[in-house]
């Protein structure tokens, strides 16, 4: 795939490509960012674990304290309360109600790589994957039962904050109504029990719990590494455009565009190209315009590229045509390149930071071009 490129202040020679017109959402749903205000603060104070860029990444807030080892920051939210934000600091719930200018611990969650889904009613579910399940508030942590098993996704209706999904490793699709105190089967299984597979990830529409994407290991031909169901996982189907000629394509992340649900990126790894030797590694990034039943190729690695398996995926929350992604490491300090993904330009831009890792990413909802970035240290 030939796109631009812009690193830093260079930019490169634009190419364009046609793309499908997104379906946008309208505002209003607790979400759309009304009463926010942009951070006021040059340093952020808190453990040095979250701060924020604007410009794509290409500045960075300072924070008040050096971030330690060990430290992965997977989890972050902005919730539906103007200014209150939390993130997932390895176990350490923090919260800030000032916009994320300040930090402060608001408790534990019990579990590890611990992520958060924003809820209406200012909180957010934190869960892992082994099935560890809190409710989350700046006030406190409440711990939750669990729908049992191991779970590779979450979603919460954004119009009812009591109303959560999950999905097992199978593909099953679990609900609970209450805010997960009781649960109940939704749907079947996307694949069989005989049928075994490593399942990496379930991605939920926020707009529509119905609307869910898979990503999993490809093990056979005739199928492929992802699925998606429209109607609550009574019925599945094999995502297509992954790769031709039967080819082979695990996915390891995905996710719905907040902005248009028909909208949805996918990273892969194509095993045929991998064990071909091509430039690509056979790692690409994926798009689909028609909420996940087929792809086509975004983003390829190459030099300037560098996608790892299971990269996060961040839609910008306003322009469907928009995905940050990023790669980082401790080894050798390499730091960490945020990669700005605009496919009506068929463009990447890239913004290096000293970070390790960025490990989560959140919008400011009122002003998405403030990025929050929950950072990690290694060593």
């Amino acid at each position: 795939m030939k796109k631009a490129f812009t690193i830093g202040l260079a930019t490169a020679l634009t190419v364009l490509s046609a793309a499908t017109p997104a379906m946008a959402r309208s505002a209003g749903d607790g979400f759309d960012g009304s009463g926010w205000s942009r951070p006021v603060c040059q340093t952020v104070a808190g453990d040095g674990s979250v701060t924020y860029a604007w410009n794509d990444g290409k500045k960075i807030a300072s924070t008040s304290e050096v971030l330690g080892p060990i430290v992965y920051t997977t989890g972050l939210a902005a919730l539906d309360r103007p200014n209150q934000l939390l993130a997932m600091s390895n176990r350490q719930l923090l919260a800030s109600k000032d916009a994320g200018c300040t930090w402060n611990v608001a408790g534990e969650v019990k579990g590890s790589s611990i992520e958060l889904v924003a809820a209406p009613g200012c909180r957010a579910y934190a869960w892992d994957r082994d099935g560890n399940l809190a409710l989350a508030t700046p006030e406190g942590v409440t711990p939750l039962t669990g729908p049992g098993g191991d779970l590779i996704g979450i979603g919460v209706d954004r119009g009812d904050g009591d109303r959560l999904r999950t999905s097992d490793l199978q593909g099953q699709l679990r609900e609970s109504r209450d805010g997960g105190r009781t649960w109940q089967p939704v749907g079947v299984p996307a694949w069989s029990p005989s049928n075994t597979r490593m399942s990496y990830t379930a991605v939920f529409d926020p707009h529509d719990l119905d609307h869910v994407v898979l990503g999993a290991s490809d093990i056979s031909a005739s199928d492929t590494g992802a699925r998606v169901t429209f109607d609550g996982g009574r019925t599945w189907a094999a995502a297509a455009g992954l790769a031709e000629d039967g080819d082979r394509v695990n996915v390891f992340s995905a996710a719905i565009s907040p902005a248009a649900g028909n909208v949805v990126w996918a990273m892969g790894l194509n095993l045929a190209e991998l064990d071909a030797g091509a430039p690509s590694g056979g790692r690409h990034i994926y798009r689909s315009d028609d909420g996940g039943r087929n792809f086509t190729p975004a983003v390829d690695q190459d030099a300037a590229v560098t996608i790892p398996n299971g990269p996060l995926l961040a839609p910008h929350p306003k322009d469907a045509d928009v995905l940050y992604f990023d790669f980082g490491t401790g080894w050798a300090g390499i730091g960490t390149d945020i990669y700005k993904y605009e496919s009506r330009k068929d463009r990447v831009t890239i913004n290096h930071n000293a970070y390790d890792r960025v490990t989560s990413i959140a919008f400011n909802p009122a002003h998405p071009s403030v990025m929050y970035l929950g950072v990690s240290e290694e060593s």
